[in-house]
């Protein structure tokens, strides 16, 4: 069985976790380490790096690991693209791996935005008797919750458009919201997961923050079925 870790969120050098007491690189050695002990050698990063001054530490600390990532609203392409690149013709951070039974597609939506190049790639890329596991940083699937009103992909409705109409079960990896969260909507699973910083509570009125906990999940994939871990530390 493969495992991958998937981390998001870690806001590193930002204003608002300090602020709010939050430790976010000692809490990206806690969780790496956690990785690395579990034995587990693959790391797919959901976006929000944080501030461009802990570029350096921050993929210099997941340099043991094999990273694949997306990016997030927090970060920005021209920054990253210093540390991670995939593709030089395109500005954006979009790509796809595959191994024997899955095919994985990284999403860059860290305009807030879908690009209309993304989708037109994606439409092709859909197209594979493969398992189809997409990682994007914003969700796409509506949940209740006040960050997902003030928050969201402003044109979700086009992506999701494309994944209903593929028809193929389609599993979603997320961060964005700082919260666990799954859902399933026709062909669509989308799976949120808990931040590395700070969590934003899922049923409240308003936005609200928690600094108690911190985590990543652990996917667990076969041939037939994807199953998740969550890990969560006590700040």
């Amino acid at each position: 069985m493969k495992k991958i870790a998937f981390l998001t969120d870690i806001h590193l050098d930002e204003q608002f976790p300090i602020e709010n007491n939050v430790h976010s690189k000692e809490n990206l050695e806690r969780v790496l380490a956690d990785v690395s002990k579990r034995g587990i050698t693959e790391i797919v990063f959901g976006g929000d790096i944080g501030d461009a001054s802990a570029h350096n530490y921050f993929f210099e600390c997941l340099k043991p690991f094999s990273l694949n990532m997306v990016i997030g609203n927090h970060d920005q392409f021209s920054e990253v693209k210093k540390h991670f690149f995939k593709n030089k013709e395109r500005n954006e951070l979009f790509y796809f791996i595959e191994n024997k039974g899955y095919k994985y597609i990284f999403l860059d939506t860290s305009t807030d935005e879908i690009s209309e190049a993304q989708i037109e790639w994606l439409k092709l890329e859909l197209v594979t008797s493969k398992k189809i596991i997409v990682f994007l940083h914003h969700p796409v699937i509506e949940i209740e919750t006040p960050v997902d009103v003030l928050y969201p992909l402003k044109n979700r409705a086009v992506l999701k458009a494309v994944l209903l109409e593929n028809g193929k079960e389609i599993t979603l990896f997320c961060g964005h919201y700082h919260m666990n969260d799954e859902v399933i909507f026709k062909n669509i699973r989308q799976i949120i997961t808990q931040s590395m910083s700070f969590q934003i509570i899922k049923n409240a009125d308003e936005i609200a923050i928690d600094n108690s906990c911190f985590g990543y999940r652990i996917l667990h994939l076969d041939n037939h079925t994807i199953e998740t871990e969550l890990v969560t530390f006590h700040s």
